[in-house]
């Protein structure tokens, strides 16, 4: 499957669904609500490291407060299928939701720590008795 392919695999299967992924870096965490394919049409595309011509992701996600932001990515192939396949087990699990977390000692885009999990279990909890 082709980068392209994957990155509508990975748009539809992480809009919707009741499944939620959520990206930490810091002290800040961001759950994805929104996911498009754009493409690098010219040299205005904030994007350096594609040729025109090439595809990459628009990310819109919401913090704790409310607050929305805008986050453009160029992850690589190996990234997305990594995510689609933890989607996979995670789902056979019973789980709802995938965080990513950015690898503090480098600044590679493409190296984050996945985890998941089922947010509605921490909703669920009570203190012991």
């Amino acid at each position: 499957m082709g980068k392209l392919e994957l990155m509508k695999k990975f748009m539809n299967t992480f809009v919707g669904n009741g499944f939620h992924l959520k990206m930490r870096a810091s002290e800040n965490t961001l759950q994805v609500h929104t996911i498009e394919i754009m493409q690098k049409v010219d040299e205005t595309c904030p994007i350096k490291d594609i040729p025109i011509g090439d595809h990459f992701l628009h990310l819109i996600a919401t913090n704790q407060m409310g607050m929305e932001a805008s986050i453009v990515c160029n992850w690589s192939q190996g990234l997305l299928e990594n995510l689609l396949e933890h989607y996979k087990m995670a789902k056979e699990a019973g789980l709802n939701e995938i965080s990513m977390f950015k690898n503090p000692l480098t600044n590679d885009m493409n190296n984050w720590m996945i985890a998941s999990r089922n947010h509605r279990q921490v909703d669920t909890m009570r203190p012991a008795q």
